[in-house]
């Protein structure tokens, strides 16, 4: 089986089962459809992010419906469509999100073990798998420390297999993920990790590794958790890219998170840190030297003013190569700002869920360093080291 087919084979048995029925039930009768819609403004005082946030941009859209049905006691198939406008990194075409085949194998008294089939959201921490949803996300956007907007698809799902299991302990439950499949890279996983959409382009053609083990104990009071991702992807050049001394190579990626997070009747503490290797080999010579470890984290309170209110903050750092966190090294060596190579940043914002399907937000983000900004909406060498963003957002949800 060549890998187009394997990528999408899962996917297509899938979307025939819901045709069949079985003695039980109707299928149509066990199935859920949701939906949700969210629309952002963006204001920032220097820099582009997600539009002409500059000018102020409406350029963050998302709608999404998804479904999931009970096939039989022990097989359900979900899948979600997203439309996601996001400035230059998304033009809004509807997509498969994910849609997947979940098999219940095993059912017993401590808990239970299972495996999905198709297109998988990846557990990558606390918040990868509910990223697309407002509601079910840390703010206006997801912390881009941990959760890197400018290379999302790559890491947000995978089309493979994963299995899964949990397993009920004195005092709390163990939860593991582990699974094959090939991720999703496009035009800003090139632009982020290539610097430029070249000629050629990034093609998954090597199974990802990825494994989680997440512990809720008390209730789900405190929870530990941690991912870890492998992954190849390669560059498939073309005869133009040779006028760039670009060829044929690969960029090997490993991602670790980590993650602690409180849940109080009024408090929600959470921590995350993430360490990324980035080894690009082959391509070109300047691609190859710049082989990195960048470092992440992400620190939040959130407290629940009343039943409808929460506010929050949020400190965040990211650095590029963990070696060189100033980035004076890079600046010496390629003669490019040092401020592209870090950011730092704080974070205030606040929630008003008006009812259980509406709710509004609104954020104040101030940043030192460029290192979360994308070459797709910025050039490097005129942007601003420190500059501000202001954000609001009206979210739907049935």
């Amino acid at each position: 089986m060549n890998r187009l087919n394997t990528q999408y084979f899962f996917i297509i048995i899938a979307l025939y089962l819901p045709g069949l029925s079985y003695a039980e039930t109707s299928w149509l009768d066990k199935t859920q459809i949701h939906g949700f819609a969210s629309q952002a403004f963006i204001a920032t005082t220097d820099n582009n992010f997600f539009g002409d946030s500059e000018h102020g941009s409406f350029e963050f859209t998302e709608l999404g419906i998804n479904a999931s049905t009970q096939l039989s006691s022990k097989l359900r198939f979900s899948a979600q469509a997203l439309s996601r406008r996001a400035g230059g990194f998304d033009d809004g075409s509807p997509r498969i999100d994910f849609a997947l085949l979940d098999i219940n194998l095993i059912n017993y008294e401590q808990g239970q073990i299972g495996v999905y089939l198709g297109r998988i959201k990846n557990p990558i921490g606390l918040y990868n798998e509910t990223r697309d949803v407002a509601h079910t996300r840390q703010g206006i956007f997801a912390a881009q420390s941990i959760y890197f907007d400018k290379v999302r698809d790559l890491i947000l799902s995978a089309d493979g297999i994963q299995l899964y299991g949990d397993y009920s302990l004195p005092n709390g439950t163990l939860f593991l993920r582990g699974g094959l499949g090939y991720s999703i890279p496009d035009d800003n996983v090139e632009q982020a990790y290539l610097g430029a959409n070249f000629a050629g382009k990034l093609e998954s053609n090597k199974l990802a590794l990825l494994g989680q083990i997440l512990y809720e104990h008390d209730g789900g009071r405190w929870i530990f958790s941690a991912t870890g991702v492998t992954l190849e992807i390669d560059y498939e050049s073309q005869p133009a890219d040779a006028l760039f001394g670009i060829s044929d190579g690969t960029l090997k990626v490993d991602y670790t998170v980590l993650s602690t997070q409180y849940n109080g009747e009024k408090w929600q503490l959470t921590g995350e840190v993430a360490f990324e290797n980035i080894n690009p080999q082959g391509i070109s010579e300047f691609h190859q030297a710049l082989n990195s470890n960048t470092l992440g984290y992400s620190l939040e309170a959130n407290y629940r003013l009343t039943s409808k209110l929460q506010g929050f903050i949020r400190q965040e750092r990211f650095y590029i190569d963990k070696d060189d966190k100033n980035g004076s090294q890079y600046n010496a060596t390629y003669l490019q700002p040092a401020s592209s190579r870090y950011s730092k940043s704080w974070v205030i914002g606040g929630r008003w869920d008006i009812n259980p399907n509406w709710m509004a937000r609104v954020e104040y983000h101030s940043f030192k360093g460029l290192a979360i900004l994308s070459p797709v909406e910025n050039t490097t060498p005129t942007a601003k080291e420190n500059w501000d963003m202001f954000a609001l957002s009206l979210s739907y949800r049935f």
